[in-house]
């Protein structure tokens, strides 16, 4: 009975609520009330933290400033650049030289000139004879097969589907030369338009052989 009389003092307060054990019974219990701590908070924290709200305009100034100075410095750098470098005739002339000695027979090889995509195609026998074969007056953009090829052995042309600009797929299509997923366009083995919407033929690059193996694209006179 005294031990529950005990237990009975410790765990309740004078108004019935539960009250925390404390090793000093002398010590009175603080009252934590909701209207000191909002009253004292000021005291409580420091100068940063009460000044978080009021700083917030000026970091988000300093921060919008900060990301037009950069933005302005980053084309002001471009321009400088372009005004410094090579002028677009100068880009546009420029002739890139290819080892065609890299390019398996049977195989399309994709190089990029000029900032296009450059076919060379290393053709088999097979696929040479057909091209030769067939009948030119019946093509939408009529060429021969010499007319586009300088050596029969390769084909070189634009990766460049004259309809939309799409670039075409290799070793596709009904002819198996290229074939433009985007619209349908179907070119032979010469890059010629065989069916579908394009008008023209994969363009032919002006190009010249060194040696037999070494071309050089975009050489000028």
């Amino acid at each position: 009975k005294q031990w529950y009389q005990r237990r009975v003092a410790i765990t309740a307060g004078g108004n019935g609520e539960m009250a925390t054990p404390s090793l000093h019974g002398d010590m009175p219990q603080p009252a934590f009330r909701d209207e000191d701590r909002k009253s004292n908070w000021k005291s409580q924290t420091d100068a940063i933290d009460r000044n978080a709200r009021q700083n917030l305009p000026p970091y988000m100034i300093i921060g919008a400033g900060s990301g037009i100075v950069l933005y302005l410095a980053k084309y002001s750098l471009y321009g400088l650049a372009l005004l410094l470098g090579p002028g677009r005739d100068k880009y546009a002339a420029a002739a890139i030289e290819i080892d065609l000695g890299t390019v398996p027979e049977g195989k399309n090889a994709v190089f990029t000139w000029r900032g296009k995509p450059l076919f060379i195609r290393h053709r088999t026998q097979e696929e040479i004879d057909k091209s030769k074969a067939a009948n030119v007056s019946q093509m939408r953009d009529p060429q021969t097969d010499a007319e586009r090829c300088v050596n029969e052995k390769f084909l070189i042309c634009l990766g460049v589907c004259t309809h939309l600009g799409c670039v075409p797929i290799a070793h596709a299509g009904d002819w198996k030369g290229y074939y433009c997923p985007c619209h349908g366009s179907h070119y032979d083995t010469c890059a010629r338009i065989m069916k579908g919407p394009a008008p023209l033929n994969l363009e032919v690059p002006k190009h010249e052989f060194i040696t037999e193996d070494i071309v050089i694209i975009g050489k000028e006179d």
